[in-house]
């Protein structure tokens, strides 16, 4: 009775993982572009709470998905025709391989409902969605994803934009301040690199040491490119292991 009972759930688990297209994603996972049914909501959810507690509006950039956690950023592309918007997690939806856009979303870049690809963001690059409205033309034009890998930082993307925008009043009204979180001052590299090692491994990737002006002596600095709020969250947060940490304006 137990290998039967065995030899059932095993067909159960092989069909669920078909169902689901085995599309395990993971919000550190920047580097893969996954494939997904890109949908998005009827009007009848406008009002409601969705499973992050925020209440479902059709004019922000939001989308849902089944697992990814909540205020993961994604960059969603239209292969049909190039063009691109950043969402933000605040719900969930039934399947792994569907992403659930708010109308705003979807409409950015044409999509009703078919396969779009859709790129995890690092939180570093929350500037950008928040600021999408002003580069709308590079999101147009479907240029983020290759500014990102061209090695980009938000800054550089935010002021980088101008070079495209015909409005110049508008090239200036992206020149949005970012800041970092600089983790010690003038310190022994050897003692810098070990006390970095403390870091949560989410935030050691972005990490820089720069010359301090004397030999052997660096300024740490987490290169978060955020706003100020954002910073100050993070310097909250990692305050126990450098209590002489303070938010700078990003370079």
């Amino acid at each position: 009775m137990k290998q039967y009972f065995s030899i059932i759930l095993l067909l159960f688990l092989l069909a669920l993982s078909k169902d689901v297209g085995c599309q395990i994603i993971s919000y550190a996972d920047t580097h893969r572009v996954f494939n997904m049914q890109g949908t998005y909501y009827s009007d009848r959810f406008v009002g409601r709470k969705t499973s992050s507690g925020e209440v479902f509006v059709q004019d922000k950039f939001t989308a849902a998905h089944r697992s990814l956690k909540f205020g993961t950023l994604l960059l969603v592309t239209n292969p049909r025709n190039g063009k691109e918007v950043i969402v933000r997690v605040n719900d969930r939806c039934p399947k792994d391989r569907i992403i659930d856009m708010s109308h705003r979303a979807a409409k950015q870049i044409g999509v009703s409902s078919h396969t779009v690809e859709v790129r995890v963001l690092p939180e570093r690059f929350r500037p950008l969605w928040e600021a999408q409205e002003k580069i709308f033309h590079l999101l147009e034009a479907g240029k983020i994803k290759k500014l990102i890998d061209d090695g980009l930082s938000p800054t550089k993307i935010l002021s980088h934009s101008g070079n495209y925008s015909q409005d110049t009043t508008a090239a200036r009204a992206i020149e949005v301040e970012l800041y970092d979180v600089e983790l010690l001052r003038n310190s022994d590299l050897s003692a810098a690199r070990q006390k970095v090692r403390n870091l949560p491994v989410h935030y050691q990737s972005q990490v820089v040491y720069r010359n301090a002006g004397r030999p052997g002596g660096v300024t740490v600095v987490v290169e978060l490119s955020t706003s100020r709020k954002s910073a100050e969250a993070v310097k909250k947060e990692i305050a126990t292991m450098f209590p002489d940490s303070r938010v700078v304006q990003a370079q």
